[in-house]
């Protein structure tokens, strides 16, 4: 274990190092104003990995970088593919997220957080979005972001119901929707 720590503090440390050299070659640091479209893969975590095992969304985000720091403004659409858990199957839970931030450079490499809104389709409602992430430009105009996503849904259904696309019954029985929902992404995006 204390090798794996090593050679993780290490690998950091030498990315940081190269990060700041090659910082001033990077074209998407001299621009105030810069636009990229992303993919990005989504894992669910915790009680939400019972309902889908996977994500996959795209988002147009722009940034307004005036030094070190920048400001974003991110709008997209995800789709969680619902899975059957406890023989109860769980439709898709598909939201259009509009998220702003703030990123702080350290190089080529940067710490983004984010607030907004994620608005729901069929019967998912609105709900709270934030989110952090650690992110690199790989060479011009490649961007690699590691992301924790999240979301206070509130129940969608708490009766049993076979029209219920999210299970119907109470949250403790398997079915129904609802609580705080945690997500790892990977941003991969190309900055025009």
């Amino acid at each position: 274990m204390k090798k794996f720590v090593l050679l993780t503090l290490s690998s950091c440390f030498l990315t940081y190092v190269n990060a700041q050299s090659n910082y001033s070659n990077n074209s998407a640091n001299s621009k105030h104003l810069i636009w990229s479209i992303g993919i990005n893969p989504s894992i669910p975590l915790g009680e939400f990995s019972s309902y889908s095992g996977f994500g996959l969304g795209a988002n147009l985000q722009g940034e307004y970088k005036p030094g070190r720091a920048g400001l974003t403004l991110n709008f997209g659409y995800i789709d969680y593919f619902g899975k059957t858990n406890n023989g109860i199957s769980y439709s898709d839970f598909k939201y259009w997220p509009l998220m702003g931030g703030l990123k702080y450079y350290l190089g080529s490499s940067y710490l983004h957080g984010q607030l907004g809104a994620g608005f729901g389709r069929n019967g998912l409602g609105t709900s709270f979005w934030y989110g952090a992430g650690y992110g690199f430009n790989l060479g011009k105009i490649i961007d690699l972001e590691l992301q924790y996503m999240g979301w206070k849904q509130q129940i969608i259904n708490s009766s049993s119901s076979q029209n219920n696309p999210y299970g119907g019954g109470s949250t403790g029985t398997g079915g129904g929707y609802g609580g705080h929902y945690p997500t790892i992404d990977l941003r991969l995006a190309y900055n025009f």
